[in-house]
């Protein structure tokens, strides 16, 4: 199995925490074998972000090296946590006796990291799967419009009350007590519909993973191909999904020719709808 030796800057985990104390403790470099307990440990934390639809997962290990400058060697007593996303990784860690980790590593792309090759996954809409996710698609359909009504409300209420802060903020008289809490009642039903439009656009991104999981079986940070009607090849990491008109939208990074994770921006979008006839 390949696997590589790689080298890592540290800084303070909380920029804030600029104390002599923290200043003293913090290692000069991380050293960072990647081999085959970290590749699974790796493993392991992606697959519980993709069962849990979690952002982030943070777990103890003993796979890193701390080295300090300042007396010139390694310190093994330390507390090591990997942090893993879909599509990176980076280390943190403590030195006793502080309770929280205070020092950190950039994040690293996972495909810069000589990690075994990954297949890479085929996007087709297989018919006979749709009916496994019908009701999701539904309950999709249903928040997508929710949403769409939330946020034109929204926008016609900020296009009453923005003027009106705005007259507010530039009038030299004091407001009186009925305008002032007409003026307050409107800002909270229109940060009220803002959190409302953020609550929905959270859970249709969160439906839409679910549809993409059981009709293709891809996640975050897969590579992944798609093959359109007009015979076009597009082919990325998966970093977003988005839903609007019956059509999912995948995006991310492009893959090069050679395989390889490029620097542009890719996407496809493919129509799937609740209706059985229709798909």
């Amino acid at each position: 199995m390949s696997h590589q030796v790689i080298c890592l800057a540290v800084q303070l985990l909380n920029k804030e925490q600029r104390n002599e104390h923290y200043r003293l403790t913090l290692p000069t470099y991380c050293l960072v074998e990647f081999a085959g307990r970290l590749i699974n440990e790796v493993h392991k934390a992606r697959q519980l972000l993709e069962e849990n639809n979690l952002y982030e997962v943070v777990v103890k290990t003993t796979e890193v090296n701390w080295f300090y400058g300042l007396t010139n060697r390694y310190h093994h007593s330390m507390t090591s946590y990997l942090h893993v996303t879909s599509t990176k990784i980076a280390f943190s860690g403590l030195l006793p006796p502080n309770k929280e980790p205070h020092f950190i590593t950039p994040y690293v792309d996972i495909n810069d990291i000589a990690l075994p090759e990954r297949n890479i996954k085929s996007i087709l809409l297989d018919k006979k799967r749709v009916p496994l996710v019908l009701s999701l698609i539904r309950e999709l359909e249903s928040k997508q419009q929710a949403f769409e009504n939330t946020s034109d409300l929204y926008w016609q209420l900020e296009n009453i009350v923005s003027p009106i802060r705005d007259l507010d903020d530039k009038c030299t008289n004091v407001l009186t007590a009925v305008n002032d809490e007409l003026l307050s009642n409107l800002n909270e039903e229109s940060n009220t519909l803002s959190v409302q439009t953020e609550r929905l656009e959270l859970e249709i991104e969160q439906i839409v993973l679910k549809v993409i999981k059981r009709i293709f079986g891809v996640v975050y940070g897969d590579l992944i191909t798609h093959i359109d009607t007009k015979n076009r090849t597009t082919s990325l990491r998966f970093e977003h999904a988005y839903y609007y008109d019956t059509e999912i939208t995948f995006s991310g990074t492009g893959i090069t020719k050679q395989g390889k994770v490029g620097k542009r921006h890719q996407s496809f979008s493919i129509k799937i709808m609740a209706e059985r006839e229709s798909v």
